[in-house]
């Protein structure tokens, strides 16, 4: 007892406390010590397995591509990236035999950026891919019907988050010879899983007309056994299109709307705006508006007008048709039936003549069908025009052509120093417009106390007129007449042809080139 006492005496001393002081201070010391050994042997651990297993190497990122893009792959300069990303940059990359594409032409990238980071290395995820300088050529739009199916390979395991592509140039050939190119300044996909659809933005320079399109959405999910059936729907917007591209027009055109459908075919529905719309030809500018729905076939880039309301001046349109292309024809032909229910005539007029004041206002209305083919001829050439027409309550805003419509109404009247009304009535008829020459059957019209039946042609390109037929009058030709002609009718008039109404009829011709027509008119006997 007595040693046990003298042994904790010792204990208790104050030469003993140090002691026990550096020895319950050094215990976690050590296991902080032996825990960063632990942690530094686990990171060199990582870090051989990363280099062994390090993604971003020359052969491995080829691989990798080639894997993706289902074809070869050549990269010219690559270097690896640690800060701020970690990744790679490859530069002067090619593509050839791509997608599974028939007849693919090589696909160039000037530079190609991967960020990846610590996770994404674990998980197989890439953040960011970023496709500088991008040039594929392709021989037409439905070169890419083949493009994501896999024949039964695996994809690749890696999946890039969002894959942006700037200063890039997708272009369409025919035949070897240049066609379409879409400049893109970017365009941004963003990938949310494997069975949710892509969010995707582009800005780009639409080649004809040219302008700036803007559009965003969703596409997909990807269809692997048919890539045109995969679904595809967002909005859009085209501004400051320039339509003086086409022959024989001109005007600044922007649009906005809604697509959805799939990659082989869309639905499109929005408005467009031309304020200053015009016919090089007469080079007067008409606002031309339009709201539509239409069908757009993307491999053949035909398109479906289901419904176009449009509106003129102050006169609307109805139509529907086709932008579509032709067996041995060049190009796109469009061919629209269109309605003119209760338009204006001077609206029509001031776009297609070439003087400052349309010659006839009045109430305008028209049914029939629209033919515009492609070329390079004037459009007043090109466009071709059938159908049936009226104008009411008319007047002809040429003095001297309503100066002598009223002198033939005054006489058709028996009137005699009275002003009849400034106006044409029940003006209708068949047009058939072809190479610039307007074709008229059946033209009747109205004046008072006479009624006009012609027929003939009048020259968009030179403004030659044409027109022969009858005028039935409600006076009898010798009153309809003064002086020693009304002498010679009324001794004459025995033998000359009355309509039903007891009136005269007379063979009426107008010829000459507007707007200083020349009209005659020559008594009809009962021969005639």
């Amino acid at each position: 007892m007595h040693g046990l006492v003298q042994h904790a005496s010792k204990i208790d001393s104050p030469q003993e406390r140090p002691y026990l002081l550096r020895s319950s201070r050094g215990r976690p010391r050590r296991r902080f010590a032996r825990l960063l050994i632990l942690a530094l042997a686990i990171l060199f651990a990582a870090l051989i397995i990363a280099v062994i297993e390090w993604p971003f190497t020359r052969k491995k990122v080829i691989a990798d591509l080639a894997d993706a893009m289902q074809g070869k792959v050549e990269i010219g300069r690559f270097h690896r990236t640690y800060f701020p990303h970690i990744g790679c940059v490859a530069e002067d990359v090619t593509f050839t035999g791509y997608g599974n594409l028939a007849n693919s032409t090589p696909m160039t990238v000037r530079k190609l950026t991967i960020q990846d980071s610590i996770r994404g290395l674990f998980t197989h995820h890439v953040p960011v891919m970023r496709a500088e300088g991008v040039h594929l050529v392709a021989a037409r739009a439905d070169s890419f019907a083949g493009w994501g199916t896999t024949n039964g390979k695996e994809k690749s395991p890696a999946v890039v988050d969002q894959l942006i592509i700037t200063e890039s140039v997708l272009e369409f050939s025919s035949k070897g010879a240049p066609g379409l190119k879409f400049e893109i300044a970017e365009l941004s996909l963003i990938d949310r899983g494997p069975r949710a659809p892509m969010q995707f933005a582009v800005v780009l320079r639409n080649p004809k007309p040219p302008g700036e399109v803007r559009a965003s959405g969703s596409l997909g999910p990807w269809s692997s056994n048919n890539s045109g059936q995969t679904p595809v729907s967002g909005k859009y917007s085209f501004q400051h299109a320039d339509l003086s591209v086409f022959h024989g027009i001109a005007g600044t055109l922007s649009s906005e709307g809604s697509f959805a459908g799939n990659l082989h075919e869309l639905e499109i529905s929005g408005k467009t705006d031309m304020p200053d719309f015009e016919l090089t030809d007469t080079g007067h500018k008409v606002a031309l508006s339009t709201q539509f729905r239409a069908r757009v076939n993307t491999r053949h880039g035909d398109v479906v007008l289901e419904q176009v309301a449009g509106r003129l001046g102050r006169s609307g349109v109805e139509s529907a048709g086709s932008i579509a292309g032709q067996p041995n024809q060049p190009g796109k032909t469009t061919d629209l039936n269109m309605a003119v229910p209760n338009g204006r005539i001077q609206d029509f007029l001031f776009l297609f003549l070439k003087e400052k004041v349309p010659p006839m206002n009045g109430v305008f209305s028209f049914r029939g069908r629209a033919v515009l083919p492609s070329g390079k001829e004037p459009f007043t050439r090109r466009v071709q025009l059938e159908g049936d027409f009226g104008v009411d309550n008319a007047s002809l805003a040429n003095p001297v052509t309503q100066g002598k419509l009223e002198e033939l109404s005054e006489r058709a009247e028996g009137q005699k120093g009275e002003a009849p009304e400034r106006i044409v009535s029940d003006l209708k008829g068949h047009l058939v417009l072809r190479q610039g020459i307007a074709s008229f059957s059946g033209l009747t019209f109205r004046v008072p106390g006479a009624k006009a039946k012609l027929h003939g042609t009048y020259s968009l390109l030179d403004y030659r007129i044409n027109l022969q037929g009858r005028l039935f009058t409600e006076a009898t030709l010798s009153e309809a007449t003064t002086g020693v002609k009304s002498f010679l009718l009324k001794v004459i008039s025995p033998v000359l042809k009355k309509n039903h109404h007891g009136g005269g009829v007379v063979a009426l011709g107008v010829t000459g080139v507007y707007p200083h027509p020349v009209y005659k008119t020559t008594p009809v006997t009962k021969a005639d």
